[in-house]
């Protein structure tokens, strides 16, 4: 598979990266003007990172020829929502991002939340506030994973959900690896140069999430699509 190196952010006059998030779109208007559509007989292998940052790689491949040069194109939907909009506005542009998008067959990572026991130490408060903010980031995940499946269902699109312990050893042979390990892996296997450092600011963590699952979609589906 060929490596591509990611798109960074512009420069500014003094040579740092912002801090904005990488590659990512709001508008399905936008991004549709920026990929290229699936030309026959190629079909598109997409992998998402579910999320309000939306991590998203696709991939285009011709079934049962040989993969020799099959770039990987990964950036971020945005489908966050502000406090003047219902949280339905995220679900409606992600499915008008899949619709631009065309995929053949879809891999996403499937997140399941588990209660934790209160850590040694904590205040019972800050457990609490803690709890809250994990059940609500996973009811946008299974919100987002609920609108996924159904649009493929409609759509009789391939989609399979990916365990995260599943993804990691697949990406670095480790299931427990961390997010700055998923970053390195990824700029080894694919020639990216995401910064390890910053990545909660930037959210390249959930592009290289998204780059893996495309790569196995392509593994493990290519022959069969």
């Amino acid at each position: 598979m060929a490596k591509k190196k990611a798109s960074r952010p512009k420069e500014d006059p003094k040579g740092k990266l912002p801090k904005g998030k990488m590659a990512l779109l709001k508008d399905p208007l936008v991004y549709e003007r920026e990929i290229p559509r699936v030309q026959l007989p190629y079909k598109r292998v997409l992998g998402l990172d579910l999320a309000s940052n939306c991590g998203v790689s696709f991939c285009d491949i011709v079934p049962g020829m040989p993969i020799k040069d099959a770039p990987i194109v990964g950036g971020q939907w945005d489908l966050s929502v502000s406090n003047h909009d219902t949280n339905s506005l995220r679900y409606i542009r992600l499915k008008q991002f899949l619709s631009i998008t065309q995929p053949d067959v879809i891999l996403y990572e499937e997140v399941k939340y588990t209660g934790q026991s209160q850590p040694p130490g904590m205040a019972k408060q800050n457990l609490t506030a803690l709890v809250a903010r994990a059940v609500s980031g996973a009811q946008v995940v299974h919100g987002l994973s609920a609108i996924l499946t159904t649009w493929c269902e409609e759509r009789d699109i391939p989609c399979e959900a990916v365990p995260i312990g599943v993804l990691k050893k697949y990406a670095t042979g480790k299931g427990s690896a961390n997010k700055e390990a998923m970053i390195t892996a990824c700029n080894e296997q694919f020639g990216t140069e995401f910064e390890v450092e910053d990545y909660d600011k930037t959210g390249v963590d959930n592009i290289a999430d998204s780059m893996f699952l495309c790569k196995m979609g392509v593994h493990n589906y290519s022959e069969g699509l």
